[in-house]
This record gives structure tokens, sequence and C-alpha cells, in this order.
């Protein structure tokens, strides 16, 4: 856009600030989800708050990394690694911002609805065994990670739930095949059973009645 166009009612419409009471919520895991390597830490270190470590998350869960474990100094431990608490900082970061401008939880749902039906099928068969790494998915930007389908219908076992697998056993060791992946090709994983698959719907009214509380409390003033 040329800067002549640029005039004060189209700047209106700009979300140009925010109440401070997002700001560590929303910084901490955007944060925690793109200083991945060590030509961050500069960057970690300098929006640093300690305040960071008080943060919680929406649900409880032993695949979620602890808030009050990071320290102002950048280790290889301190982002968010596993595909399933990738995952759901994304899904809180959604209901963060969604909060910090004014819409609802309705707006939300119907957003995602409407405007996100790959993603929607990505959730419907996207499965995470218990550390968080995903056994099987039909994501066609994450070729390579996960089991083929022919594999996992074999070892997914019998089905608990809508939401949960079994396994056919405990663990399951996997070889990355070197053609799905140069990077990590001959590589092994170990699943963990059972395995879960999350609802974005659900873990909205989760995130979303959790950070109403948590919000409510903040008394910081824009």
């Amino acid at each position: 856009m040329a800067s002549q166009n640029l005039t004060s009612i189209r700047m209106q419409g700009f979300p140009l600030g925010i109440d401070p009471k997002y700001n560590n919520a929303m910084r901490s895991r955007c944060l925690l989800l793109n200083c991945l390597t060590t030509a961050y830490a500069d960057l970690w270190k300098e929006m640093w708050n300690q305040e960071y470590k008080e943060e919680t998350w929406s649900i409880t869960d032993g695949r979620l990394k602890p808030f009050n474990t990071l320290t102002e100094e950048w280790t290889w431990e301190t982002p968010l690694r596993n595909y399933f608490e990738r995952r759901q900082a994304l899904v809180e970061i959604d209901v963060i911002s969604a909060m910090a401008l004014g819409l609802t939880l309705e707006d939300l749902e119907m957003i995602y609805i409407i405007q996100f039906p790959v993603l929607q099928q990505n959730e419907d068969d996207t499965w995470y065994d218990q550390d968080g790494k995903i056994v099987f998915t039909c994501s066609k930007g994450l070729t390579g990670v996960g089991l083929d389908r022919p594999k996992w219908n074999e070892i997914r076992g019998e089905q608990k739930d809508e939401n949960t697998f079994l396994g056919a056993s405990e663990t399951y060791t996997h070889t990355i095949d070197p053609a799905k992946s140069e990077l990590y090709g001959g590589q092994q994983q170990v699943f963990n059973a059972p395995y879960t698959r999350c609802d974005r719907i659900a873990d909205y009214r989760k995130a979303w009645a959790y950070f109403e509380k948590v919000f409510s409390c903040d008394k910081r003033q824009s």
C-alpha cells in the first residue's frame, strides 16, 4: 500500500494497542514457539520477563513443559519442542488474541469453522503419543512425520473412545524413512501408547474459560 493511501480512516481499523494484561501470556507463548535455536538467545534474553515463570497452561497434561522452569538465559530446553505442546500454545494464542481484540468465543469458533477447513481436517486425524510426538497425521504439510496410514492402522490397537487408541502394544519403535525426511532419515522414534487426538473447539472453550478467570484477576490497566 502506498503511503498516501494510509489514511486516518484506514488506520482506525487496525488493532494498534491491547490491554497490557495480555502481554505476558501472549509474549511468553510466542517466544517459546519461535526461539528454537541459539540464534534467538539474544532475543529471548531481551524479551525476558520474570513473570513468564508464573504463566500456566489452560489444561493439565504431562506433555506440557511447565513455565516455572524457564530462565532468563536461553538453553536447548527452553522452547516448546514436542508437537502436542506446540499445538496447545497455538490454541491458547488464538484465544488470548481473540480476547485482546474484543472478539467473543463464538466469533473465534465461527472463524475456525468457516475459514480453516484444512486445519479442521488435519486436527480430526492427527494422533499424539504420551510424549507429545505425532504418531500419525493426514497433514500434507508434515510429510514424513509419524507413520504412514497402513502402519498406523496396524499399531493403533483397540479404540477406548473417539479420541483415544490404546495401542496394539505399549510402545512401537519407528525408523524414519530417509526418502521422506532428508534431515531425520534413519533415526528411530519410540511411540508410547495410548494415542490421543485433540478437539480444537473443545480446547478453545476450555482455554477461554480458563483465561477469563486469569485476566479478570489481573488488575493492570491500559
